[in-house]
């Protein structure tokens, strides 16, 4: 049986095609996270694609049926030069007839031509095809995340008042400040927090911190505000003026019943006073009273990020599954695609 694969772009697909290619990514997703709810067309446009990456989309097709996609995509900054990152997604019906196979020879020709060494991708415990594929085809495991959940109704409001209330006693000296969309004057601030969030916390190995500035934070949110609601808590250190740590809660425009934590993160310089429990705390006292509808919240950790995952546990957030970084180097790709040719 042959199966034809061509290239596609989201943000100018005619509305039949979209609708063909979501409704792959929502299969996956479905099997992926049970209490996934499925992305809008309207969702899928906008967030197909990512500010900051240079990507390609691609289709396979069984006759007329689109039946699995991949992704490839790298920074556009030219920091992490090496790396070509893939996602590929094949209808459970689908499976087993060499369409991922497929993808992974055009993900290694496209890598080729474009001088990266390495692939890298994402597999989950929930979708166990997908991680079978990666042992097939020799990709090496790196690091592990916690996907991590928590029932909004089980949340403590007495904790995270607690929370809030010791704030200025553990941390004298800081404020807070609360926002639904980051004020212009502090892209910058935001900007050095990525900085030190990519150079900090638990990373893979194939990953290369990028470099942030204001421009790039004001893409980022002005891409991602089409189609979320977002609660943003700052850690405002008081004799700089400058924000030194900051939580970002949001949600779909179209499913208000998962809340997701985007980010936590606190400049080493000022840890060490609870800054991260006061602005956690804060943000999630403001969701209970301005979102209705919350179902569950999400977040996720790499497994040796102990504070963070401490700060999570006594919220009450549990396991759900995990997610694992692979790596396939090229040549490798090569070998492996040889011996099934």
């Amino acid at each position: 049986m042959t199966f034809e694969i061509s290239e596609t772009d989201m943000a100018t697909a005619s509305d039949a095609e979209l609708k063909a290619v979501l409704e792959v990514v929502n299969a996956n997703d479905r099997e992926l996270n049970p209490r996934h709810v499925d992305l809008t067309a309207d969702d899928f446009r906008m967030f197909a694609n990512n500010p900051g990456m240079e990507e390609m989309r691609l289709v396979v097709r069984d006759e007329d049926v689109i039946v699995a996609t991949g992704t490839l995509r790298h920074p556009d900054d030219g920091t992490n030069p090496d790396v070509l990152q893939c996602s590929i997604r094949v209808l459970p019906d689908h499976r087993r007839r060499g369409i991922g196979t497929l993808l992974l020879r055009r993900a290694t020709e496209v890598a080729e031509e474009k001088g990266r060494t390495r692939l890298q991708g994402f597999v989950f415990d929930t979708a166990p095809a997908g991680g079978e594929f990666a042992r097939v085809i020799g990709a090496e495991k790196q690091l592990e995340f916690h996907e991590n959940v928590v029932r909004v109704g089980d949340l403590d409001p007495e904790l995270l008042q607690s929370w809030v209330d010791q704030g200025p006693k553990r941390a004298p000296g800081y404020t807070i400040r609360l926002v639904e969309a980051w004020p212009e004057e502090m892209l910058s601030d935001i900007a050095y927090l990525f900085h030190v969030l990519e150079r900090d916390m638990p990373m893979s190995p194939t990953f290369e911190p990028r470099e942030w500035n204001a421009e790039r934070v004001r893409e980022v949110q002005e891409h991602y505000a089409k189609g979320v609601d977002a609660i943003s808590v700052f850690a405002i250190h008081d004799e700089s003026g400058r924000a030194v740590g900051m939580t970002d809660m949001i949600r779909r425009k179209t499913d208000p019943t998962t809340w997701m934590v985007s980010v936590t993160m606190v400049d080493p310089d000022h840890r060490g006073r609870s800054l991260g429990k006061w602005i956690k705390g804060a943000a999630n006292l403001a969701a209970l009273d301005r979102w209705e509808g919350g179902v569950y919240e999400e977040t996720g950790n790499a497994f040796i990020n102990e504070p963070m995952l401490a700060i999570n546990h006594a919220m009450g957030f549990e396991h759900e599954r995990t997610m694992t970084d692979v790596l396939l180097p090229v040549d490798r790709a090569r070998v492996y695609l040889e011996s099934r040719a």
